[in-house]
């Protein structure tokens, strides 16, 4: 009869990276130690390295899991840049639904595996299908890339204004201050504010895009 650790069956590596993103989920990725996680399975903190050698396989299974859960969408149908909106949508909503995957992504180290490489495929043969050659195509993804997890921190770190929109805000902030040394910013502050109404992530990628386009 196999042993029982806690009163949900057999420990595993699934269920130590089930509940650690449960404790990232909750308290971030610092909170993550192996004897929190241990702990929230009732379990001793040395069995858990029977499955994960410390702690950064268990963050680079956590980083895995989500990406697999946020894999990117069927191709058919979708010409690239609309390729392009679904994997920067797609990341955006696993940082929104995951914050800790912000510092996680900055500290483990490429390559990940088989869940992150498939999405790097993906990206890559789109763009190289769309004629962009295969360097320059992986330079697009990561700048998107970058872009997204930016846009990510800014939303959320953003605590005080009205609207998620940052340049919005931003106007917000500004509206109001002497800004007679600095021209060009008094006279952006003095026109009509960023509409409520505007998605700012979609036009924000849709700038990069042009980029690649051209």
């Amino acid at each position: 009869m196999s042993p029982r650790v806690g009163p949900s069956g057999p420990l595993s590596r699934e269920r130590i990276v089930d509940a650690a993103i449960e404790l990232a989920d909750e308290a971030g990725l610092d909170a993550v130690t192996m004897s929190h996680v241990a702990k929230r399975l009732g379990a001793g903190t040395m069995s858990l390295y029977r499955h994960v050698s410390n702690k950064d396989d268990l963050v680079t299974a956590m980083v895995e899991r989500v990406t697999a859960d946020f894999s990117y969408p069927d191709r058919e149908g979708r010409d690239w840049r609309e390729c392009m909106h679904a994997l920067a949508v797609q990341d955006w909503a696993s940082f929104q639904t995951h914050p800790w995957m912000l510092p996680a992504t900055a500290t483990v180290t490429p390559p990940y595996d088989t869940a992150s490489l498939a999405a790097m495929e993906w990206g890559l043969q789109v763009l190289e299908d769309a004629g962009i050659p295969r360097a320059k195509a992986a330079r697009a993804i990561m700048t998107i890339n970058h872009y997204v997890q930016g846009s990510a921190r800014v939303s959320l770190g953003e605590s005080t204004a009205a609207t998620d929109d940052p340049g919005h805000a931003w106007w917000e902030r500004l509206s109001g201050t002497d800004l007679s040394a600095f021209p060009h910013v008094h006279q952006l502050i003095s026109s009509e504010p960023p509409s409520l109404d505007r998605d700012w992530f979609a036009e924000g990628l849709d700038l990069i895009l042009d980029g690649i386009r051209a």
